[in-house]
C-alpha cells in the first residue's frame, strides 16, 4: 500500500475485470480470514467505479464493507472518495481531512500525493481558507511525483490547479494543456476527464484575468487615493494659510485699535487737565471740541476698518462735526 504502484496495479486490474469476476472480488471482501486481502479486492472495486465515475454503486459498495477495515490506514483514502461523493455535494473539508491521514501513513505513495494535492487544490478553488505554503508544498510534491511518472495526465492537472492558486499562471496553463495531451483517448471515463481538464483551464484563465483586474483596480485606487490626498493636503495648506492672513489681520487691527484707545485716552486726560486749569466758559468750550474730536475720530476708525455701514456713520460724523464748530464758534 505505500507503494506508488498500489493504485496504479488496482485500477489496472479493474479495468480488465468481467463481471464473473466483479462477484468473486465481493465475495473476497466478505471473507474475514484474510482482512488485508479483503481490503485489496475491495479497493479494486471501488477503483472500476471511481474510473467509471459510478457514483451510486462506489458508494453502495463502500456502505456495504468500509466499516470493516477500520484498521486499515489506506481506507482513508476511501473515505475521502466517499466525503467527494456526498449527495448534498462534495465536502471537501472532510475529504482533505481524509487525504491528510493517508498521506501522513503512505508519504512516499505518488497516487496519494496526487489525491492530497487534487483534495487540497478544489478546496482552495472553491473558497476555502488554504494556506500560500500548504499550496507551495503540496506544489513541490507534484513536481516530484510528475518527475517520477511524467506520463500521468492526472498529475499534470493537479499541478495545474496549484500552479494557478499561486499565481504562475502560464506554469498552470501549459500543465493542462500537457495533461489533455497525454490522456489516453481509448481509456474508460476519457470524456470526463478532457471536461474536467477543461473545467481546471476555464478556472486558470478566469482567475488571471481576476487577478490582473484587481490589479488594475488597486493601481486606479491608489493613484485616485494619492491625487485626493494632494488635493486635501494643498485645501488645508490653502485653510491654515488664509486662517493665518486673517489672524494677523485681526491682530493688526486689535493692535490698532488698543494704540487708538491709548491715544484717545491720553488725549482725554491732557484736554481735561488743561480744562481744569481754565475758565469755566474756556474750559466748556475745550471739552465740546474735544468730544466732537473724538465723534470725528472714531466714525473715521469705523469708516477705515468696516465696522458699520456707511450710512450709519453719517449721524456720528454730523454730530461730531458739529460739536466741533460749536467749540470754535462760542
Amino acid at each position: 500500500m505505500a507503494s506508488s504502484e498500489y493504485h496504479v496495479v488496482a485500477t489496472g486490474i479493474a479495468e480488465r475485470l468481467a463481471a464473473a469476476e466483479l462477484d468473486a472480488l465481493e465475495r473476497c471482501i466478505a471473507d474475514a480470514s484474510d482482512p488485508q486481502r479483503g481490503f485489496n479486492a475491495l479497493y479494486v472495486l471501488l477503483a472500476r467505479h471511481r474510473r467509471a465515475l459510478d457514483a451510486s454503486r462506489f458508494r453502495a459498495l463502500y456502505q456495504r464493507h468500509a466499516a470493516r477495515f477500520d484498521g486499515v490506514p489506506m481506507r482513508a483514502v476511501l473515505d475521502s472518495d466517499m466525503a467527494m461523493l456526498e449527495q448534498a455535494g462534495p465536502d471537501l473539508v472532510t475529504a482533505l481531512r481524509h487525504a491528510e491521514t493517508a498521506l501522513a501513513a503512505y508519504p512516499g505513495n505518488l497516487a496519494l500525493v496526487a489525491h492530497h494535492a487534487r483534495i487540497l487544490a478544489e478546496y482552495a478553488w472553491s473558497g476555502g481558507e488554504a494556506g500560500r505554503e500548504d499550496l507551495a508544498s503540496a506544489l513541490r510534491r507534484m513536481e516530484r511525483a510528475i518527475e517520477t511518472a511524467p506520463e500521468r495526465p492526472r498529475f499534470r492537472a493537479v499541478h495545474a490547479q496549484l500552479a494557478g492558486l499561486l499565481g504562475d499562471f502560464d506554469l498552470a496553463l501549459a500543465s493542462i494543456q500537457r495533461a489533455l495531451d497525454l490522456e489516453d483517448s481509448e481509456q474508460a471515463g476519457y470524456a470526463m476527464r478532457v471536461v474536467e481538464y477543461h473545467r481546471i483551464r476555464a478556472d486558470i484563465t478566469l482567475h488571471r484575468e481576476a487577478t490582473a483586474i484587481r490589479a488594475r483596480l488597486e493601481e486606479a485606487t491608489t493613484q485616485v487615493a494619492d491625487t485626493l490626498q494632494e488635493r486635501l493636503d494643498k485645501a488645508v495648506a490653502d485653510v491654515g494659510q488664509q486662517a493665518r492672513t486673517e489672524l494677523g489681520k485681526v491682530r493688526a487691527e486689535t493692535l490698532g485699535t488698543l494704540g487708538l484707545l491709548a491715544a484717545v485716552i491720553a488725549f482725554i486726560v491732557t484736554t481735561t487737565q488743561i480744562a481744569d486749569r481754565q475758565p469755566v466758559d474756556a474750559a466748556l468750550r475745550l471739552l465740546t471740541g474735544c468730544a466732537g474730536m473724538l465723534s470725528l475720530v472714531f466714525t473715521a476708525f469705523a469708516a477705515v476698518f468696516g465696522v458699520a455701514r456707511p450710512a450709519r456713520l453719517i449721524l456720528p460724523a454730523l454730530l461730531g462735526g458739529g460739536l466741533l464748530l460749536v467749540a470754535f464758534l462760542t
